[in-house]
């Protein structure tokens, strides 16, 4: 027995000793076929979950059982090669590319297609090629990226979404944002604004974008959908186009990685030599100009509404000190000017004042790895920036796990979650309103940094000369800026949470089922906190003498005493404002996907489903009144102001909510002949509970029908050295979309009547909207020709589209026999035609072992016109910074008053109705025969844009840079003359070359300033009208046109040995600069970035960002 024993044991450790002799390592180096090393090739041993990927310079060592292994060497783009181990120690292998694969495939949300099999216009870019490190919203990275593609950075802030149309938009009044898909399902937004809304800054922007919560480092690709094949089974929400967005995931068979990205960024701060601004000898001496002319004096200066240095020093005259006996300033002219002549040389630097080079730091760690039967990517990520001006501040959160699980061969799961938790501080802001009386947008209290240093005076000091807070006059009450920056500001926060899941199960050979779910929820809320020292609260409670008590808006008027002196209405603490805006989404969706191919030419693919949507949103606010900051919250709220809010009709708290629901039925063919003849259909059949109650107007059928030849498969191409792809794409249908009308029923508003005695009031019902029951999609017939061409092996790549979208059924303003209370009602009437041409080029002009150079260049063109349309608009919805919509234009064309001079006093005269060159008619509520005496300037949005990139590789070094442009579109710049001149206004330079004196009129198109007797000559309120001419008028528009370097970017990635040496698998080392700067602007913006709307608010331009950045994997 115990020889037995021994015998069994010998066995045993020879058995393991021959094992463990076989097992050893291989080595070698992957290249291409110019013998350049690849890089995260896959070595994996056949019939094993054992693999290794390349390391930077393409070497790898991998340990095989036996002799008899065989090693798999593949990567994307290349052909795949086995080799037998045998006794080799070293094995080097060469991979040559696969044209068929190099053509990649398409995510389209629902599917994957093989390029060559794809009848649609979809453009992809991946995440490593175009992003931006510094950047973290994921819309801006896709600018000059593809062709037909716009982006419009309209406002910088962090939060507000750029503005983004592709192919120039669909809709008139409606959306013409793209459709944001995540991994499958869409994003959707958590409030809706308009192009106008959006570039309003206000409060509401800071949550415009439906991704700012999605950490850019996380994405592997975007896929750009255009035309109506491409975005098919999107139906009727694909009116504007999509984009795809795919996050990365583990890869099988692969070791777990983790990488660490950190990206350090600094904005410079903006300086006076950018833009058309005076300094303060120069402001001085318009001052003077205005004292002459009646503007300041020490009887009305002093209880102004706004007043600067002049006030200063009238308020000084005007204050008796008893300690000394005497006023604090003595009234006498020398005392005057030495007072002045310290505001005159002050000079102040309000961006040095206001903004910092503040340091932005990017953090990411992420872990990506997987086994044969399951795969993990996981990411935290954490933004902070201290803030670019010293009233902003951003933390941003992120989280993101992404695992899949094979639980058989015929069933996989995949589950995603995905959440961030946003802090954000920005200046204090009241929305933005229009007045169309005298054709200007105002906005109270408005202490934007950067609109504060472009329209405050430079003779104004931020401190005096004891060193303190040295305040003005503004809204009666005592400001300094930064006195009221840290009383007044907000405080937002955002909380978003999404969790998806999907199944796939293989039914039979070629059909499987899959399934998608996924739920998202954000919660943001805004508090807006006016302290009780802010100028906010100290306005509301200004009232110094009997002038300023009855001049004071913020005050209260006892309607049962009209004749009284108004009264404080908030005598204690300041305001504390709430907002909430919440989203809850879901969205399911079920498929069934059926593949097969018959005697090896014949390909067909149908992809049936259906999938519904869910959609809630609710916003809600509440305005406390006297909430005392300094007292623990203690709320002292007075009667009066409650009153003061009902009789304005100013409700001080609601809430609102919309419902979205829709249900979509889909069916998708694709037939594929020998790789040559593709056919491809759509048909998609989709509801919404925000249309009307007929079947026709609720339900709509889109549909598309598509075609591809692949030339370069035919025989006659087969042994073509030049020609490596050739393809030709037809597709015609129909797509849709929501527009902006929700009056499917009747709208009712619930509200109070205002009545002279508060005792009188009551509920009330007002018509907001009459009922349309037949309201129902906007449409879009698209047709799309394109061209693909592959020369020298895919070296040469280009493709070329020409399209037209006919709009039909889009929402208008319709004016009815009045019957039912209401003259115009919105209903599917309008038409518009867009035509365009879009090209993509991209080539790879040198490839050596050591160097290579790419080239990426796009460039798209469209002409767009509104051809039927019953909406009247006015004079001033023509006129604003946005444009308007008239019939013969584009979506927000532009139009001016047309300036004809200067008369002999000094004021703007104007072709007017009935060919009078005037100012007395001047209405910018007028709707009459407005285009016989408005000029058409041209459309905001630019209609002509490109791209173009470069990236050069020697050895360890890669140097890329980006070039943007735009073309054909009109900018307004910003409004700066007016009758309301005061020691707080800020002067362009050309402001030196006004009409002074008679006879100036022949040599200079600036205005006279109005002097007070001018004012009581023609009218305050007719010059006012005037002057807002002036600013929307023909003399204040400039060519849109532009080109950018965009970014540019110079990296480094250490070598094998001395990653070895560092124990790390890779690093790399990269400085990049982004918006460093315009290349070409019209001369007259002055400065004014042609992509910016200086509207205050919470709206900052796009800064020029230097950012260093480290990547390291372990």
């Amino acid at each position: 027995m115990k020889e037995k024993l021994m015998y069994a044991l010998l066995c045993t450790v020879l058995f393991f000793g021959v094992a463990f002799a076989q097992e050893r390592t291989v080595t070698g180096v992957v290249k291409d076929e110019a013998g350049t090393p690849l890089p995260g090739a896959s070595v994996l041993v056949k019939g094993t979950s054992h693999g290794v990927a390349t390391d930077f310079d393409g070497k790898y060592s991998i340990k095989v059982p036996n002799d008899s292994a065989v090693l798999v060497f593949s990567q994307l783009g290349s052909a795949s090669v086995e080799k037998v181990v045998g006794t080799a120690k070293v094995i080097n292998v060469v991979l040559k590319e696969n044209v068929t694969e190099l053509k990649g495939v398409v995510v389209t949300g629902y599917q994957e297609f093989d390029r060559s099999k794809f009848t649609g216009n979809a453009q992809t870019l991946k995440a490593d090629n175009i992003k931006m490190d510094g950047v973290v919203d994921v819309g801006r990275m896709i600018e000059g990226r593809a062709a037909g593609v716009n982006v419009q950075n309209i406002s910088g802030t962090f939060g507000t979404s750029p503005k983004i149309t592709i192919r120039g938009g669909s809709s008139i009044f409606g959306d013409t944002k793209p459709l944001w898909v995540v991994d499958g399902a869409v994003q959707e937004e958590v409030v809706n604004l308009s192009f106008e809304q959006l570039a309003s800054g206000d409060a509401s922007t800071l949550v415009s974008s439906a991704i700012s919560g999605i950490n850019a480092n996380d994405i592997e690709s975007i896929e750009i959908l255009k035309d109506a094949s491409a975005l098919s089974l999107y139906g009727a929400r694909a009116l504007n186009g999509a984009v795809i967005i795919t996050t990365k995931s583990g890869k099988k068979n692969v070791k777990t990685q983790i990488n660490y990205q950190l990206e350090e960024s600094v904005r410079m701060i903006p300086n006076y030599n950018q833009y058309d601004i005076m300094n303060s000898q120069e402001t001085m001496d318009v001052y003077q100009e205005l004292e002459r002319k009646g503007y300041f004096s020490l009887s009305s200066h002093t209880q102004a509404r706004y007043g600067g240095a002049y006030n200063i020093m009238y308020r000084a005259i005007d204050t008796f000190n008893p300690a000394t006996g005497t006023f604090l300033l003595e009234n006498t002219e020398a005392a005057r000017l030495a007072f002045l002549r310290k505001y005159e040389y002050a000079n102040t630097d309000w961006f040095k004042t206001l903004f910092r080079p503040s340091l932005t730091q990017n953090h990411t760690v992420s872990l990506s790895g997987g086994g044969e039967n399951a795969t993990v990517y996981g990411s935290v990520g954490f933004f902070v920036d201290p803030g670019w001006t010293i009233a902003d501040r951003v933390h941003r959160v992120t989280g993101n796990l992404k695992t899949t699980y094979t639980l058989s061969p015929s069933v996989k799961i995949g589950v995603l979650t995905q959440g961030s938790i946003r802090t954000q501080k920005a200046p204090g802001t009241y929305s933005r309103a229009a007045n169309a009386v005298t054709g200007s947008y105002e906005r109270d209290f408005d202490i934007n940094p950067f609109s504060y240093a472009l329209n405050t005076t430079r003779a104004l000091r931020p401190y005096g000369d004891d060193g303190k807070y040295e305040f003005y006059r503004y809204n009666y009450a005592p400001m300094n800026i930064l006195h009221e920056l840290a009383n007044n500001y907000m405080d937002l926060n955002v909380l978003e949470y999404k969790i998806q899941g999907d199944l796939e199960v293989k039914l039979a050979k070629g059909l499987k089922y899959n399934f998608l779910g996924s739920v998202r929820h954000v919660k943001s809320s805004n508090e807006h906190s006016m302290r009780e020292d802010s100028n906010v609260a100290e306005a509301y409670r200004a009232n110094q003498t009997t002038v300023v008590t009855k001049a004071n808006p913020f005050l209260f008027t006892d309607p049962a005493d009209p004749d009284a002196l108004p009264q404080v209405a908030l005598p204690n603490g300041g305001i504390y404002k709430r907002t909430e805006n919440n989203l809850q989404s879901y969205y399911f969706r079920n498929a069934l996907e059926y593949k097969r191919l018959f005697k090896d030419v014949h390909d067909l693919k149908v992809f049936l489903g259906q999938e519904y949507r869910h959609t809630d949103r609710d916003n809600s606010f509440f305005n406390g009144y006297g909430y005392q900051f300094a007292r623990g919250g203690t709320a002292f709220t007075d009667y009066r102001i409650i009153q003061k809010a009902i009789q304005e009709n100013t409700p001080y708290f609601g809430k609102s909510y919309t419902k979205e629901r829709g249900i979509a039925f889909f069916l998708q063919g694709t037939y594929t002949y020998d790789n040559r003849y593709v056919f491809a259909g759509t048909l998609n059949y989709e509801g919404s509970n925000q249309l009307g109650r007929s079947r026709s107007a609720r339900w709509l059928p889109t549909w598309n029908a598509s075609a591809r030849w692949n030339v370069s498969n035919e025989k006659f191409l087969e042994d073509n050295n030049t020609i490596s792809n050739l393809a030709f794409r037809l597709s015609y249908g129909l797509i849709a979309g929501l527009g902006a009308a929700s009056n499917a029923l009747a709208i009712f508003e619930n509200s109070i009547a205002n009545r002279y005695n508060s005792a009188d009031r009551e509920s009330m019902i007002t018509i907001q909207s009459l009922q349309n029951s037949e309201l129902t999609w906007e449409k879009v017939y698209e047709t799309n020709i394109g061209i693909e061409l592959g020369l020298f092996k895919n070296r040469i790549n280009l493709s070329l589209d020409l399209y037209q979208k006919n709009s039909k059924d889009l929402i208008d303003y319709v004016r009815t026999s009045g019957i039912g209370g209401e003259i115009i009602k919105l209903a599917n009437n309008a038409t518009m035609v867009t035509k365009g041409i879009e090209l993509a080029l991209d080539t790879k002009n040198i490839k050596t072992d050591d160097f290579s150079w790419n080239t990426g260049i796009n460039f798209a063109y469209f002409n767009q016109e509104i051809t039927s349309l019953l909406y009247k608009p006015n004079v001033f919805n023509l006129v604003r910074e946005v444009g308007g919509n008239v019939v013969g234009g584009a979506r927000n064309t532009l139009y001016s008053y047309d300036f004809r001079g200067l008369n002999d006093k000094g004021l703007p005269v104007f072709n007017l109705r009935n060919g009078s060159t005037d100012y007395a008619d001047i209405d910018f509520q007028n709707r009459q025969d407005i285009l016989s005496y408005l000029k058409k300037e041209g459309a905001v949005e630019p209609n002509l844009t490109a791209g173009l990139s470069n990236t050069f590789k020697y050895k360890n070094w890669e140097f890329s840079f980006l070039i943007t442009a735009s073309a054909g579109n009109k900018i307004r710049k910003a409004d700066q003359y007016t009758v309301d001149y005061n020691d707080l206004s800020v002067f362009p330079k050309e402001m030196k070359n006004r009409w002074v004196r008679t006879g100036d009129e022949k040599i200079t198109n600036i205005p006279s300033i109005p002097s007070k007797f001018t004012l009581n000559e023609v009218g305050e309120a007719t010059l006012r009208r005037v002057y807002n001419a002036y600013n929307h008028s023909t003399a204040r528009v400039v060519d849109g046109s532009f080109i950018r370097m965009k970014s540019m970017s110079l990296s480094y990635t250490f070598a094998k040995d001395v990653l070895d040496a560092l124990h790390v698998n890779n690093l790399t080392l990269r400085l990049q600069a982004t918006n460093p700067f315009l290349i070409y602007a019209h001369k007259d913006l002055n400065g004014q970035d042609p992509e910016f709307f200086r509207t205050g608010g919470v709206a900052y331009p796009v800064s020029a960002q230097y950012t260093f950045t480290i990547n390291l994997g372990i």
